[in-house]
């Protein structure tokens, strides 16, 4: 009373034998998503070579023509964070009982691909199109 060998006609052992080095070349391609996203992370901010600090030319938009420096980097959402550029309102209610609410400005994200970093050509040609400094 041994074991007996299951029978597998020769067909069946070679699919079942391309079946399993599917499986294996499958499991060695992909990667982990936690690698996956650092990855494109990566490369989506040296695509652009652009990082925090930067001076930055914006291309198209309400803003465009105008230079400004970079505050913050949102890689998952591709979009950057520059000073004086796409300033919105948010109009902010009182918390407490007697304050006063108040009106905030303040800068909004533009996608990546809507900056580039700045020349000096670019810093000349934003000095130009500013409206002139009231005295």
């Amino acid at each position: 009373g041994g074991l007996k060998a299951p029978c597998i006609s020769l067909v069946h052992a070679a699919m079942l034998f391309r079946m399993l080095l599917l499986a294996a070349s499958a499991a060695a391609l992909t990667m982990s998503p936690r690698a996956a996203i650092s990855q494109s992370r990566a490369r989506v901010c040296m695509a652009a070579g652009i990082r925090t600090g930067d001076n930055v030319y914006v291309l198209s938009g309400d803003d465009k023509g105008s230079t400004g420096k970079v505050i913050s980097i949102d890689v998952k959402k591709k979009s950057v964070t520059v000073e004086g550029i796409n300033m919105r309102t948010k109009h902010v209610k009182p918390v407490k009982e007697g304050e006063t609410g108040s009106i905030l400005k303040r800068e909004t994200s533009i996608h990546i691909s809507n900056v580039r970093l700045a020349d000096d050509d670019d810093a000349s040609k934003a000095a130009d199109e500013a409206p002139p400094a009231e005295q």
